[in-house]
């Protein structure tokens, strides 16, 4: 075998480990978040005759306060969808996020704290917000690396 061959092999392997998890296995990953009630949501309460928008987001990060006013402004055209928001900051900062923005006032909305980081480190989260849409069946649609593209959100839940 030359130098070349195994280079090159070399090369495949670890642009195979350069792919995010959530790329690769393209389902809702495994979590457990606690909700400000102190209660736990996981991904077995995970609806499947709804599509699921997972957001992970940091409470003092304004570009995830914008996205959830963005969010909260089209609630009537995402009433029909699952909205699981995840942090992994401190329990209180998430508890006055969801006090800010009102988000009991939604029932299709669980925000909760992933203490062991999870979701981070699923979907090697580098920049907040990050947001992932599902379909009904749990498989991956599309990523939001640096926050969603409503319309294009809105046309993919329309199909």
């Amino acid at each position: 075998m030359s130098f070349a061959q195994v280079d090159s092999s070399h090369s495949t392997s670890i642009q195979t480990d350069t792919i995010p998890k959530y790329v690769r296995l393209a389902y809702l990953p495994t979590f457990s978040i606690r909700l400000p009630d102190s209660s736990w949501f996981s991904r077995s309460q995970v609806s499947n005759k709804k599509p699921t928008l997972l957001l992970y987001f940091s409470p003092d990060c304004g570009h995830c306060m914008l996205e959830t006013e963005e969010m909260i402004s089209k609630m009537n055209c995402l009433k029909n969808i699952q909205i699981v928001m995840v942090t992994s900051r401190e329990f209180e900062d998430m508890i006055n996020f969801f006090n800010h923005y009102k988000l009991d006032r939604f029932k299709n909305i669980k925000i909760g704290r992933d203490g062991q980081r999870t979701i981070s480190s699923f979907y090697n989260i580098k920049f907040t917000p990050f947001s992932a849409l599902y379909s009904k069946q749990g498989k991956l649609l599309k990523a939001y690396e640096k926050g969603i593209d409503w319309p294009e959100l809105l046309t993919l839940l329309n199909k």
